[in-house]
């Protein structure tokens, strides 16, 4: 089997990281092709930039895609499925008229703002199935071939060293809360860091550290120091994605108001267990989260947790379970 995953940039290069996963750990053979490269420097990249690539990578990108038996496609932009118009522009194949599986990601904002337009598109009956990110799923019409889509990046995981990694990081205090908002205002750092001041802290055992704007890089480095990850308040979003992720795989208790994905949860899972502590609906709930945990809780207990997180993450994010999914959603 052959999938091509195609997207204009892959905003979070979610769907790069599936086809790398299922490469490496199935028998299905994926590409990554989009129109351009992404502006961060992540360890795996886009097989194709169709903008800048050369005629010769061009070619064997269309000739993946002609011998694909699936296309998934992640649609960020409004329209009648732009990236595939895009696709029939540079490669000339009509991915839309033709007989392959076509499967529509929708992965952020385009959707929050524009969910009456795809529930309703008028070409909607040529898509195979459609996948939401995790938080949008809520808003889709529910059918059958409506599903969540894990948010993801691919690791290499392994409990045994997540659980010590963690236990050295104890070891060390100060304990580092880091928050790293790629938006300040989205990511509710003033409501976070208000609600840090207000539980006074003994400064001998944590440091609260917000960062902007720094490089990639720098972003890993600093979550493989810290032992909490606070990555949104934002209830009005409610769900989390790749910072989050990079925060659990990094060995951090990890928060996030996550109040938009119980019906996602539910239908992966069946049952309502996540490894993201959440930060619940409003204020009142963000401050009893954040005083529960790093107020009233021992450096026992959150091991515990650490414990139950590593088992969830083992369950649901490693290669295995990646690939059922995808041939479940096929299939």
């Amino acid at each position: 089997m052959k999938i091509s995953f195609l997207s204009g940039i892959d905003f979070a290069n979610v769907l790069t990281e599936y086809s790398y996963c299922l490469n490496k750990h199935s028998n299905i053979e994926c590409k990554s092709i989009c129109l351009q490269k992404h502006g961060f420097n992540y360890d795996i990249q886009h097989d194709y930039d169709l903008s800048t690539c050369s005629v010769n990578d061009k070619e064997k990108a269309g000739e993946f895609i002609e011998k694909s038996d699936i296309i998934i496609f992640g649609e960020e932009q409004k329209g009648d499925y732009i990236i595939l118009n895009q696709v029939k522009n540079i490669l000339g194949i009509d991915l839309l008229n033709s007989n392959k599986k076509l499967i529509i990601w929708h992965p952020g904002s385009n959707y929050r703002n524009e969910y009456n337009f795809y529930n309703n598109h008028p070409q909607r009956d040529k898509i195979y199935k459609h996948l939401y990110a995790f938080d949008l799923y809520y808003l889709s019409n529910k059918h059958k071939k409506d599903i969540p889509l894990w948010p993801y990046q691919y690791y290499n995981f392994q409990k045994d060293k997540f659980i010590l990694d963690f236990k050295l990081k104890l070891k060390n205090k100060p304990w580092t809360i880091l928050h790293i908002p790629s938006n300040v205002n989205t990511k509710g750092t003033s409501e976070i860091t208000n609600n840090i001041k207000n539980l006074n802290l003994n400064k001998t055992n944590f440091n609260y550290k917000v960062l902007t704007n720094i490089p990639y890089e720098k972003v890993l480095e600093e979550k493989k120091k810290s032992i909490f990850y606070i990555d949104q308040y934002n209830p009005s979003v409610g769900g989390y994605g790749i910072a989050s992720l990079e925060g659990l795989f990094t060995s951090n208790l990890t928060f996030a108001t996550v109040n938009n994905i119980g019906l996602s949860i539910q239908k992966l899972t069946n049952n309502n267990e996540i490894g993201i502590i959440p930060l619940g609906e409003n204020v009142n709930d963000l401050t009893n989260i954040l005083n529960h945990f790093l107020n009233e809780l021992t450096s026992n207990e959150w091991i515990n947790y650490m414990e139950v997180i590593g088992d969830w993450i083992e369950e649901y994010y490693s290669p295995n379970s990646i690939i059922n999914f995808f041939k479940k959603i096929i299939e």
